[in-house]
Formats: structure tokens, C-alpha cells, sequence
């Protein structure tokens, strides 16, 4: 495995130790890879566009490449900023706005050439642990838990899928198991959630009285709209999120930033 140390990783981990498995460092030894590691955010991606190919294409190239069978995690951000059907199924145009997407849509052709290779188009991940306070939820909590008014830089009314990691983890195993190499699976739920609506539960399940600041003004790659179809997944592996919002939103503050 790579990138065991973010929050989809961690949870990862925990989950192949649950069931027994034994984890190992080189990419040839082992019997599935999951491909993890990234650079995730898109302002470091912005900054860095050379490195961010390195870390995000030419880093996947070298793993997958090594690995008898591999899950690789790619990124609903893939498919631009605004799709043209939605939810959005696999069988969308990639067309990635910004270094970051552009980055992870190289690496998805490259991985769907390499034998072995299934890849996940993941959604956005929030659970226990995330430490990003740049992201949406772990930022949001972050402020509530310092008393601080939430920040929505945007209108609040752009809106995504998110996906509760330990359903994201279970998608990853039952494709590692059942998925086929060479297709492209969504991981998401299907549902779009607004900004305002996801800074709204969080207050709720804290329950504060603190008002978020909108400033509204949308950063590159920010607004929109985006859900995923899940339909291939589901009928490939029988695979589905089973988190509802609030509930994974819960159980995110009750953690504590664990």
C-alpha cells in the first residue's frame, strides 16, 4: 500500500489488520496494491504543477506498474468542474479543470493501460482523523471546536458528493477483490450536498449557535456541482454507501479528531 498515512489509508490499514492480512512494503511481494498516495489538495497542485505530476502521475506509473494486481484511486475531479450529465457516469468525458485533476485524469488513462490495474474514482472523503483543515469538514470542525464562526468561501450553494471513508474503504476491498482490471468504478454516493448544507450539520450535530462567514467569492475549481452515478459498482461488486450524511458528519465530531 502507498499513502498509509492519509486519512483513507489509515482506515485502510485498519481494516486489512482486522481481517488478518499481512501488509508489505515492495509492490512486487504483495498480492493487491492499493494506490494511495497523492498530492490531494488542489492549491498545493496549483503552486507545484511540475511536482504534482511527479507525485500524482509518474509516482502511479512506477507502483502500478510493479504490482501483479492494484487498486488505484483516482478522483471525481476527472470529470471537470461541470459535468454535463449528472449523476455522472463513468462512460463522461474527462475533462479536469487545473493541475490537481488534470493530474489524477493522466494517471486514470495511464492506470486503465497497465494489467491488473482496477481504478476507483473516489468522491470527497471526510471521517475520523483528517487532519486537512484546508477541506470542508475537518475545517469546519476545526472552527466550531475553537469557537470560531465557520468559513464558506463561497456562495455555500456549490455542491458535491461526499463519501463517509469506511464505506470508501469497503468499496476498495470488494473491488481489490471482484473489480475488473481496466474499467474506471465510481465511489460515491450519487447525492450532491451543498457547502452551506454540510457547515449547517456540522453546527447541528455540535450543536452550536455559531453563524458561518460566507465570503463569497468562488475559488478556481470550487463551484458547481458534482455526484457520481454508482450503478457500475454496484452491479460489478454490490457495492453501496451506507452512511448517511449527518450520521457520518456525527461521528466525525464525536471523534475528537481521532
Amino acid at each position: 500500500m502507498t499513502g498509509a498515512t492519509g486519512l483513507l489509508g489509515r482506515h485502510l490499514v485498519r481494516a486489512l489488520r482486522r481481517r488478518g492480512d499481512e501488509l508489505v512494503s515492495d509492490p512486487a511481494d504483495a498480492d493487491v496494491v492499493f494506490h494511495l498516495a497523492a498530492r490531494t489538495t488542489v492549491p498545493a497542485a496549483r503552486e507545484d504543477p511540475v511536482g504534482t505530476f511527479e507525485a500524482n502521475v509518474a509516482l502511479a506509473w512506477r507502483v502500478l506498474s510493479a504490482a501483479p494486481r492494484s487498486v488505484f484511486a483516482s478522483s471525481d475531479q476527472v470529470y471537470g468542474p461541470r459535468p454535463p450529465v449528472m449523476p455522472i457516469p463513468e462512460t463522461a468525458p474527462l475533462d479536469p479543470g487545473g493541475p490537481y485533476a488534470a493530474s489524477k485524469a493522466a494517471a486514470d488513462m495511464l492506470a486503465r493501460q497497465l494489467p491488473g490495474v482496477v481504478v476507483a474514482r473516489l468522491v470527497n472523503l471526510y471521517g475520523p482523523g483528517d487532519r486537512h483543515e484546508s477541506r470542508l469538514v475537518p475545517g469546519t470542525i476545526a472552527a466550531v471546536r475553537a469557537g470560531r464562526a465557520p468559513v464558506i468561501r463561497g456562495t455555500g450553494r456549490s455542491a458535491r458528493d461526499l463519501l463517509y471513508v469506511e464505506d470508501a474503504v469497503a468499496a476498495l476491498l470488494a473491488l481489490a477483490e471482484g473489480g475488473e482490471a481496466g474499467e474506471a468504478y465510481n465511489v460515491g454516493t450519487g447525492e450532491a450536498h451543498t457547502v452551506r448544507s454540510v457547515v449547517d450539520t456540522i453546527l447541528r450535530v455540535a450543536g452550536s449557535d455559531l453563524e458561518p462567514e460566507v465570503r463569497g467569492e468562488v475559488a478556481e475549481g470550487e463551484g458547481g456541482r458534482r455526484a457520481v452515478d454508482t450503478a457500475k459498482i454496484r452491479a460489478a461488486v454490490g457495492w453501496t454507501a451506507t452512511t448517511p450524511l449527518e450520521e457520518g458528519l456525527r461521528a466525525t465530531w464525536e471523534a475528537g479528531g481521532r
